[in-house]
């Protein structure tokens, strides 16, 4: 056989094993795409029923959800009744913040510090007065540092020849830093006072803080606490009927079964608040609103605690 018949049977061997690899090639990236659309198919039907199963479960939940809530109207409104019915039977509510001889020790200490607290600045006031003395020490450091520029240019002036170009620079350097000392000057002097009163306030507060601090009152409160819960507890136990303004509130007449816990933590807080800030009021629950200050930061956390009851 010839070289060029040798030739010709490679290039014919080799088309056909191209042709070979070719057709193969081809039925494998034609099984390739029948898997992925069979897959994407599977997977899209898969999204659908899962799709399908969460909106299910979206609307069981809302029904769930709205069941719960009807219950929890309707248990509110036989609460109600039931309550309407024993005051009108003579049932006499129970008296939550009553100070009782027990209890008035108590309740004079925790009163006592929460004077003292009252008195505290609110972090606004204080970091008003920060700034106050932060700024005038910022600016008695400046005029300092402005006065060693103008002696360091009186120097200049003392060894310089007059006329010379150094001694122009050094004297136009001394009138402007005893033109920026002297603004310097009257801005301290303009704001000294302000300072002044601000620092008097800020050492006046630290010591209310370190006596509010060292008060006895500060932890006799959770003493008082546990009286209050015990107090709670026991009309819980016993079905005792609960004064107006604890009734109009979000607390109603019983714990809800679900947020029992989170109920008597807020009513404790309620309670607590009425005896310490001496809240006499029959319906309103917390009194008027306080204009300032830890009381009226408490007043809140109370409302937004009463108002998380509803969620």
């Amino acid at each position: 056989m010839s070289n060029l018949d040798e030739q010709t049977d490679l290039a014919r061997v080799a088309d056909g094993l191209r042709n070979e690899f070719r057709r193969r090639l081809g039925a494998l990236r034609a099984q390739l795409t029948e898997q992925i659309e069979q897959a994407g198919k599977a997977a899209e039907r898969r999204a659908r029923e899962l799709d399908a199963r969460i909106d299910a479960s979206d609307v069981r939940l809302g029904e769930l959800r709205g069941a719960r809530q009807a219950i929890a109207r309707l248990s509110g409104e036989i609460h109600l009744i039931e309550g309407r019915l024993r005051l009108e039977h003579g049932v006499v509510p129970v008296e939550l913040d009553e100070i009782s001889p027990v209890l008035e020790p108590l309740v004079g200490v925790v009163r006592e510090a929460e004077d003292i607290r009252s008195t505290l600045l609110d972090d606004e006031s204080r970091a008003a007065h920060g700034a106050l003395v932060t700024a005038y020490e910022e600016l008695e450091h400046g005029a300092d540092e402005t006065r060693e520029r103008a002696l360091d240019a009186s120097r200049a002036l003392a060894r310089g020849r007059a006329r010379g170009r150094a001694f122009r620079r050094a004297a136009a350097a001394y009138r402007r830093e005893r033109e920026l000392l002297r603004a310097q000057t009257e801005e301290l002097r303009a704001t000294q006072d302000g300072c002044e009163a601000a620092r008097v306030a800020l050492a006046d507060d630290a010591r209310r803080e370190q006596a509010y601090r060292a008060h006895r009152g500060t932890t006799v409160v959770e003493e008082l606490a546990v009286h209050v819960r015990d107090r709670i507890d026991a009309a819980v136990e016993t079905h005792a009927l609960f004064p107006a303004w604890f009734t109009i509130t979000e607390l109603g007449h019983r714990p809800p079964a679900a947020r029992a816990v989170q109920w008597r933590v807020v009513a404790t807080q309620l309670v607590l608040y009425r005896m310490t800030y001496r809240i006499t009021h029959p319906v309103l629950a917390l009194g008027p609103p306080p204009e300032g200050g830890h009381r009226a930061e408490r007043h809140a956390a109370i409302l937004a605690a009463l108002g998380r009851l509803r969620e």
